[in-house]
């Protein structure tokens, strides 16, 4: 047992009355609450709570639903986790306790509710500055860095998700959860010595059974994953190699189970070379709080020494109790726990949720320094990040679930209409081919505005609307068992007239549906993934933000006009400005990478993504109440509608 965990679990002893305290469960499944459980068996603790657990076993414990927690009269639950994640936690079931007169308590008996900082706290990190930094490795001779956090980030919430992840790929192989298996081996093997990843397969192996090819596989499936995920910190990257240039000895230590012959390479990969040596804990077996520090002294022999890490116990008190200097800085995801995107974690569950919470810690937080000045509100600077960070969540999820909407039949078609359709289209192909899908419907990015449905519904002779008819008969609709059409927010006006000119039924899938009040619109089938009938339903971001975000997900062509006699595309005058266009295409660059981020880490189609919710509430933090976007012409973007006329939407989106 590590130091934190001794700690926590006297923390908890000096705080709790094993003989006076009521019945109560505790909230939280990493290896805190399992230290806090496994030493504390003669408290009455009736089980554990974790929302992406439940039903599960922990420890032993039931892991309960709330309505559980209430059948069993449980009127207390203890919180152990890191103090950063308290109020986050609270707030999943803030409305829920409140209700039931359940008190939600700290390790130190401290009510959780009375601790929840003001989304504007200045927390002493946003001082921290890259020029203390600097003023520090310029006094010292000899640098050490810590890698993974550091130097390495990892997308997903907690290191340990890389395993939840191989459990995707393992679910029909093992009868027991692979991932728990593999923590509770590391675990095992550490109360003897710092296992390296080849003894911690060898242990698997023994306890299971496994035959050599399998041994071999879930050691490399773990190691695929591992690689999977990695991003390099650019800026400490930066850092390391100024060091390096000034002649100062770089070294590297880590507590960690990959030896050095694995993680050399995998250094290599992201450029980070040149460094005196890395020093690993399973290599020495020993780790940074006990000996790994004096071992570094006696490789470096220099005058003064600096070691810069993100883990307050391993990177700064170790080093501190052997005559080193340290700088703290924090992980990408602890630095987005505390600022004003903290939120987010009320919806961390599944794998899916985990992977998108960890890609946008990484996109918004790999420096360090981000939140210096800030007051936890971190600058957007380019517009790429702010597609990849705000909207790419949101298009990927509506296509996964489109996905699952769409059934596998021979004789199908799949209409994305012009324009809203055209990024979705791209995305659909961009997953449809990552992850191995078939049996989809034909596509096609089709055509249509209202102007040009309406023109054909004036049942006038004119030549716009022969030319569009001539275009619609040669799709051959009626040669299809079924067509699909989609829409962004819509009361269905296209589908409707569309349904009434071709004759065939449809069924549409769409961002959301808004109740019209004219009887043909409403009785059209739609699919929506926002549930919501209007704006009133539900305060929702996305509402607010439809028109800026058509802007986003149309293509680079004008809006649709008519169809000419050949059956060329005639479009209407393009009022976006070259400038408006650039930043848009690099939105989308944004958004392209993030799904193809994701479906390289979730490489199965996924069945449990995130409610829609937390799309939506990823939407907030591109206002000004949460982020600083300083993109120029961002403002200006505008949705060019012949019905609704001209709006400024930018403007409204990032106030």
């Amino acid at each position: 047992m590590i130091k934190e965990q001794k700690e926590m679990v006297q923390a908890f002893k000096n705080t709790y009355d094993s003989e006076r305290i009521e019945p109560f469960a505790i909230y939280g499944t990493g290896i805190n609450a399992e230290a806090v459980i496994s030493c504390c068996r003669d408290y009455p603790i009736v089980g554990v709570i974790d929302v992406a657990k439940t039903g599960e076993v922990f420890c032993g414990l039931p892991v309960l639903s709330l309505d559980e927690v209430l059948e069993r009269k449980i009127r207390r639950i203890i919180v152990i986790a890191r103090p950063s994640v308290h109020g986050i936690i609270y707030k999943r079931i803030q409305k829920w306790s409140e209700e039931n007169g359940i008190l939600v308590l700290d390790i130190f008996g401290k009510e959780i509710a009375r601790k929840i900082k003001n989304r504007e706290s200045d927390q002493p990190y946003f001082q921290v500055n890259y020029d203390a930094l600097k003023r520090e490795l310029d006094s010292h001779d000899v640098i050490s860095f810590d890698v993974f956090d550091t130097l390495l980030m990892r997308k997903v919430y907690e290191p340990a998700d890389v395993f939840v992840l191989m459990d995707r790929e393992l679910s029909d192989r093992f009868s027991f959860l692979f991932s728990e298996e593999r923590k509770a081996a590391e675990q095992e093997l550490r109360r003897d010595c710092e296992p390296n990843i080849y003894q911690i397969y060898e242990y698997l192996a023994e306890k299971y059974h496994f035959s050599e090819e399998e041994r071999q596989y879930l050691l490399s499936l773990e190691l695929e994953k591992e690689k999977a995920v990695l991003y390099v910190r650019e800026k400490m990257k930066q850092c390391m190699e100024e060091c390096i240039r000034k002649g100062k000895k770089v070294y590297l230590v880590s507590d960690m189970y990959l030896p050095a012959e694995i993680l050399e390479v995998i250094l290599e990969k992201y450029g980070i070379t040149g460094y005196t040596e890395l020093l690993v804990s399973c290599d020495y077996q020993t780790s940074k709080p006990e000996k790994l520090f004096e071992i570094l002294k006696e490789k470096a022999r220099g005058n003064r020494y600096l070691h810069i890490g993100d883990q307050k116990e391993a990177d700064y008190d170790s080093p501190k109790k052997n005559g080193m200097d340290a700088f703290l800085i924090m992980p990408a995801i602890r630095m987005m726990e505390c600022s004003s995107y903290s939120d987010a974690f009320i919806h961390l569950q599944a794998a899916p949720s985990r992977v998108m919470l960890g890609m946008l810690a990484v996109e918004i937080f790999h420096d360090p320094f981000v939140l210096n000045g800030t007051r936890g509100r971190p600058v957007i600077g380019n517009a790429e990040q702010f597609g990849y960070a705000f909207i790419a969540p949101l298009i990927l999820s509506f296509t996964v679930w489109m996905l699952h909407k769409i059934e596998s039949k021979k004789n199908s078609l799949l209409l994305f209409s012009a324009r809203d359709g055209w990024i979705i289209q791209k995305v659909f192909h961009q997953l449809e081919k990552a992850w191995s899908l078939t049996g989809l419907p034909h596509d096609i990015y089709f055509m249509v505005s209202r102007k040009a449905l309406q023109s054909v519904n004036q049942k006038e002779e004119k030549e716009d609307r022969k030319n569009y008819l001539n275009y619609l008969k040669n799709l051959n609709f009626e040669s299809y068992e079924s067509i699909y059409y989609f829409d962004f927010m819509s009361r269905g006006t296209c589908q409707s007239l569309l349904e009434e000119i071709s004759g065939q039924k449809m069924q549409g899938l769409y961002f959301q549906k808004s109740i019209s009040g004219i009887a043909s619109k409403d009785a059209i089938q739609v699919n929506a993934y926002f549930k919501e009938s209007s704006a009133q339903d539900r305060d929702l971001r996305i509402f607010a933000l439809c028109d800026f975000l058509e802007c986003i997900f149309t293509s680079y062509h004008p809006s649709f006009y008519r169809k000419d006699r050949e059956g060329k595309s005639v479009y209407e005058t393009e009022k976006r400005t070259k400038g408006q266009l650039k930043t848009l295409r690099e939105i989308h660059t944004g958004i392209f990478r993030y799904c193809n981020d994701f479906a390289r880490i979730v490489t199965k189609f996924p069945e449990d993504m995130p409610a829609n919710e937390f799309c939506d509430e990823i939407l907030r933090y591109m206002s000004s109440e949460y982020s600083q976007v300083r993109i120029t012409g961002l403002e200006e973007f505008v949705l060019d509608d012949w019905l609704g006329g001209d709006k400024n939407t930018g403007l409204d989106a990032l106030r």
